[in-house]
């Protein structure tokens, strides 16, 4: 856990609300602090106040996706929040905005809510890449018919529209589902998308 914030009233009383809720904090008394240690951090999760004189939680959150870190959950505070300033943290990629003061479990519910997230994206993403992976193992005849099976068209059209058998069509589906590792096309196509197998 990493907290940023000017404040060090409230940063004590954060890193304090974390560690008795078993979380190992580091804290920072501002952004620029924090960005010149961030080649040695290792994943975690920030929590930033916005408003901050050298540098605000909406700028470091840019910051971070520059500096490759876009992936790491983010939970903007700030003391004087409106509907338009939690509007912007979220377009800046916070997972969620509190407004100060927040009961300490609401913190940590927000925490734990940005990794379980974090998770899911992060296992979408594999399966994404992995179906990417399989994609690029089939011939360009097995893409053709992949692209018309995953649009809904039966083996008869696929046949009729690459001028092969439906027999050719049946045994190309078996190639690609045994390939990319599918029970059926249905599967196949949430898996893929329509785009990225046309």
């Amino acid at each position: 856990m990493i907290i940023v914030d000017d404040d060090a009233a409230v940063l004590e009383s954060i890193e304090a609300m974390l560690a008795t809720a078993g979380f190992e904090v580091t804290a920072f008394t501002s952004a620029t602090r924090f960005l010149n240690m961030l080649e040695i951090m290792t994943f975690a999760c920030v929590v930033t106040d916005v408003r901050m004189p050298e540098m605000s939680g909406l700028d470091l959150a840019e910051r971070l996706a520059h500096a490759g870190r876009g992936d790491w959950p983010l939970i903007v505070i700030s003391g004087h929040g409106d509907i338009p300033m939690a509007v912007s943290a979220m377009k800046a990629g916070a997972s969620n905005f509190l407004q100060k003061p927040f009961a300490p479990g609401e913190l940590v519910q927000a925490i734990v809510d940005a990794f379980e997230a974090r998770k899911v994206v992060n296992v979408q993403s594999h399966a994404y890449a992995q179906a990417c992976e399989r994609l690029q193992t089939l011939s360009p005849r097995e893409r053709e018919v992949l692209s018309h099976l995953v649009n809904g068209a039966s083996s008869k059209v696929t046949a009729l529209v690459l001028g092969i058998s439906p027999r050719t069509v049946d045994v190309f589906r078996s190639n690609i589902l045994r390939k990319m590792q599918a029970p059926n096309i249905a599967a196949l196509a949430t898996w893929v998308g329509r785009g990225l197998a046309a």
